[in-house]
């Protein structure tokens, strides 16, 4: 405690009033000149002095903390300067090793010279008072921490879409509430299974994750009354359940389960343990109630978004080709990433088409938006495009016919979608490429020896946009070796949405792509990307290699 000073008036009575009700009072009077203090034997016991101890000024100094000692002594610089009222907070050491918080009250009177002489008062133990000033200061912090974690807790729910970053927000308040660790336990059949837990991060390992006897025992009690089981201390356990005496002085010292009701009457439990005993204010039963129930809540739609987007990303992966691509004399390795939740799915494809000269087309695409709309689009479209390149068509007739066919199909204006696509033709055995491109990001090419760069592929609009467009053809030939990377805007556009350093991520990842497992190089483009921004966009990405004579795909 810091010491403090404070003078009042002589003629102001309220200097000697009470700041709260007085405990123990010992009487002093200090000669300011020699030293001496004169005191009764209780003014001795506060300061956990002998009562036929030492009785000078500096005797009593010894007796004081040393984070208060220098504000005591300036203290007493002030009192010897002037006759006025004085009082005086500081803390001593206790007989049982904590700290006394002391309070001197008294008048400082002149000598026959009209100069301060002595000093005449009280010595009060306001430990008590400050120890409930503390718990008070204490409360509410807590409750203000908590009323702050309950509104971040809140808007951290409204945002997550799946359990895992539910769990996340639930465990960053976990210390805030004094808990150590949740799980959420719901009945399947004769057995309780957890749904889902977390831990404080201090406390490592998820400590509920395998239920034990206390942890059922609660759950099941929760379930079955449909109301809370609060438990604040391990005594209060073996008093209302004799039987788990045994792990009654395990690490958690306290325990609320509390049941969770779903929007279709399906009712689970939540366990939070705790590992100091709780007392469980009215306040902070309905706070945990009030959490808990955002906690189901938030649960059952992120269950219904999970399955709702599994079920979209299978729909969508059955239109993109199945297993591995291939095509004699080169390697391919593609990967599609789902980035969005629900049914809100997007329109992002690839391919690799056998051509009837020998040859074989590379092709990237991305409809408009996210919808179960754009998926289906985007499989009509993947279609024509592979039925239109079987024909023998050449890389523009295959875009143009793609881009009347999407024309047509949007006749309604409200429903009407573009898509963009980049379609490569190599012919293996001469590394020759003929190239179109409507609307979508250039390809990359890795030759051996030099570093990855982006094509210049002079392109057209998007597909669907102008009946009549047409699209320019680029030729160019690669050498054994080199490789293709065709990607989408959701992989260039991952970084802040900034495509110049999209752009620069996607060629660094490229580097050594003409001697590396091209398995391996997608994987990491991805999960780098992934790692360090998130994906905000679905993406789509084929790299394709051409091997050099002898070697097999």
């Amino acid at each position: 405690m810091r010491t403090t000073v404070f003078r009042a008036d002589g003629s102001n009575p309220a200097a000697f009033q009470a700041s709260a009700s007085i405990v123990q009072a010992g009487f002093f009077c200090w000669e300011i000149a020699t030293g001496e203090v004169s005191c009764d034997p209780l003014t001795l016991a506060l300061h956990g002095m002998p009562e036929n101890g030492p009785s000078d000024i500096s005797s009593f100094l010894a007796a004081v903390h040393e984070s208060d000692l220098t504000d005591v002594r300036d203290a007493l610089g002030l009192i010897a300067k002037s006759c006025d009222n004085y009082q005086i907070e500081y803390r001593v050491a206790s007989d049982d090793g904590r700290y006394r918080s002391l309070e001197a009250r008294g008048r400082v009177l002149p000598g026959a010279d009209g100069l301060p002489a002595r000093m005449v008062g009280v010595v009060m133990d306001t430990t008590a008072v400050h120890e409930r000033h503390e718990a008070e200061k204490r409360r509410l912090y807590e409750r203000a921490s908590r009323d702050r974690w309950m509104q971040e807790l809140t808007a951290a729910l409204a945002a997550a879409v799946t359990v895992k970053d539910i769990m996340a927000a639930a465990q960053a308040g976990l210390r805030t509430f004094g808990a150590d660790a949740l799980a959420v336990i719901a009945p399947q059949g004769n057995r309780l299974s957890v749904v889902a837990s977390c831990a404080d991060e201090e406390q490592g390992e998820d400590p509920i994750r395998v239920l034990d006897a206390t942890a059922r025992t609660l759950v099941e009690e929760s379930l079955h009354r449909r109301a809370p089981v609060l438990l604040g201390s391990a005594d209060a356990l073996i008093t209302s359940y004799p039987h788990l005496a045994p792990l009654a002085r395990s690490a958690r010292q306290a325990w609320a389960a509390l049941p969770l009701t779903d929007s279709r009457g399906r009712v689970s439990s939540c366990l939070v343990s705790f590992p100091e005993p709780q007392e469980f204010l009215p306040e902070e039963r309905a706070l945990l109630v009030a959490a808990m129930g955002l906690l189901a809540q938030s649960l059952e739609r992120a269950g219904m978004y999970e399955s709702e987007h599994a079920l979209a990303t299978e729909l969508q992966r059955g239109m993109l080709p199945r297993g591995p691509l291939t095509a004699p004399g080169v390697t391919i390795a593609a990967r599609y990433q789902a980035a969005t939740s629900g049914m809100w799915i997007g329109g992002d494809w690839y391919d690799a088409i056998s051509l009837p000269d020998g040859g074989v087309a590379l092709v990237i695409g991305d409809v408009q938006g996210h919808s179960v709309h754009a998926a289906s689009l985007m499989g009509r479209l993947r279609t024509a495009v592979h039925a239109y390149a079987n024909e023998g068509h050449p890389p523009a007739a295959v875009l143009e016919r793609t881009n009347r066919l999407l024309a047509e199909l949007n006749t309604d204006p409200d429903r009407a979608l573009f898509a963009t696509c980049c379609y490569i033709a190599l012919t293996p055995s001469d590394g020759t490429l003929r190239m179109c491109r409507a609307g979508h990001p250039g390809p990359a090419l890795i030759t051996p020896r030099k570093p990855p760069r982006l094509l210049e592929v002079p392109g057209g609009l998007p597909l669907g946009i102008d009946r009549e467009q047409r699209y320019p053809t680029t030729r160019l030939r690669i050498a054994p070796g080199s490789v293709l990377a065709l990607t989408t805007d959701g992989l260039l556009e991952a970084v802040n949405k900034d495509i110049d350093q999209g752009i620069e991520r996607f060629l660094r990842g490229l580097r050594g792509a003409p001697t590396a497992d091209l398995e391996t190089v997608v994987d990491d483009l991805l999960a780098g990307t992934q790692k360090a921004h998130g994906l905000g966009d679905d993406v789509a990405l084929l790299l394709a290699r051409l091997n050099r004579p002898g070697r097999r795909s």
